[in-house]
């Protein structure tokens, strides 16, 4: 159960590295763009390590491939920041964590991974757990007098932002299902290197616009509190992806998927020991802790740990 115990670890510390994007974006930038820039400027500081301590070289045509890796999972994190903009951490971290499904479906046909019914159980009840999580009770209705509108009073709706999380399923899932195809023949600590290189490549384009340009300045320009925030964020990001990538190398690609289906459930936690000691910041994540809220929370908590139960 290596693989599962890194998956867990992994799943824990792209939780912290969520939270701490919603606060960045809610008290420190609007501009998500510029965010990115940033986030990926001071992912490079993290592959120092790496170089010093790991042997990394070229191969071909591993490394292009790593290169081209970074390059596309770029664009699943746009719309991961828009939707962050938008909504509360823990459900964009619910929504964010249906690719599995994804994974699922094409694992079957890639690698010819066969299931027994308890892991699929399993993997069943964490995509639940999910949707949970990611339902709301229905927003203002302008004409609250109107029959249709009593009708419609309190119908759960699922978040605006799913729209957003379509085309992030769909890359995400095939990143990973390809990343496992590749680590077959290149070590982690390469493709990492490799793929962060394929990231700041992309990005670099992006510092041609002005208003790109300013936004980083403004964000760099905030104080010691907000780079500390991000280099924090990064480091948690860095380690969430190396302990996934040997949990990728050696679990199937469903199993390791699935239990990143517990990141929501973990933001909530979080959140809520963020609430105890220090509520100033919790308050900046307009993060919902209503009976309401909490009681549907709760019920997705349960559901993901039977699921996790199942899959282990």
């Amino acid at each position: 159960m290596d693989w599962l115990i890194l998956a867990f670890l992994g799943t824990i510390f792209f939780s912290g590295a969520g939270v701490l994007d919603k606060l960045l974006l809610s008290n420190c930038t609007n501009d998500s763009t510029a965010y990115i820039v940033c986030q990926t400027l001071i992912q490079q500081l993290f592959i120092i390590p790496v170089l010093l301590f790991a042997e990394i070289d070229f191969t071909y045509p591993g490394s292009l491939i790593a290169l081209l890796f970074g390059c596309m999972q770029i664009f699943p994190t746009f719309f991961y920041m828009k939707a962050l903009q938008a909504e509360e951490v823990s459900k964009v971290s619910a929504l964010e964590c249906v690719y599995p499904v994804f994974i699922f479906m094409g694992s079957i046909i890639l690698f010819g991974e066969m299931l027994d019914l308890k892991c699929c159980a399993g993997g069943a009840m964490l995509i639940l757990g999910t949707f949970i999580l990611s339902y709301k009770r229905g927003g203002s209705l302008h004409n609250t007098d109107s029959r249709y509108a009593k009708m419609l009073k309190g119908i759960t709706s699922v978040s605006p932002t799913i729209k957003l999380f379509m085309a992030y399923w769909i890359l995400t899932a095939i990143y990973y299902l390809a990343l496992k195809y590749l680590l077959n023949s290149m070590d982690e600590w390469n493709f990492h290197v490799w793929s962060s290189i394929g990231t700041l490549i992309v990005i670099m384009p992006l510092m041609s616009r002005q208003s790109v340009r300013t936004g980083v300045k403004n964000i760099f320009g905030q104080g010691s509190f907000a780079v500390g925030a991000l280099i924090s964020e990064e480091a948690l990001q860095f380690l969430g992806q190396i302990f996934s990538l040997f949990a990728y190398a050696i679990g199937s690609v469903t199993l390791v998927s699935s239990v990143g289906a517990l990141q929501p459930v973990l933001t909530v936690i979080l959140i809520m020991t963020l609430g105890v000691l220090a509520p100033k910041l919790a308050r900046g994540l307009n993060e919902r802790t209503d009976r309401e809220s909490l009681a549907q929370k709760g019920v997705a908590f349960l559901v993901v740990l039977i699921g996790i139960y199942f899959v282990g």
